[in-house]
């Protein structure tokens, strides 16, 4: 599994979302509303997630919240990113892991 320090979701859905990095036990606040092409990130230092937990995002758009089914490792000392992208779908829209 993937070890980093933050969290970054591209919005390729063809709206506009939010979205937030939960881990067991925990929740972000929602970040600010990411238009269509852009890019929002968190750096999970401020967070105060443990050393080791899983992490995934919560996107919400068009009035439907999904979690990611891709999770990550928090490692504090890592300089890496995971990063998501989302995707409009049949459903509405979709989550993937793509680094």
């Amino acid at each position: 599994m993937k070890k980093v320090s933050k969290i970054s979701c591209i919005n390729l859905a063809g709206f506009v979302l939010k979205f937030k990095v939960v881990w067991n036990g925990g929740e972000s606040g929602w970040s600010a509303l990411c238009p269509i092409s852009q890019t929002e990130s968190f750096d999970l230092h401020t967070l105060n997630i443990p050393d080791g937990a899983e992490v995934w995002i919560e996107v919400q758009a068009l009035d439907q919240k999904k979690a990611a089914d891709e999770h990550v490792l928090y490692d504090p000392t890592s300089g890496d990113t995971a990063i998501y992208e989302t995707r409009k779908s049949p459903s509405g829209f979709e989550i993937k892991l793509i680094n």
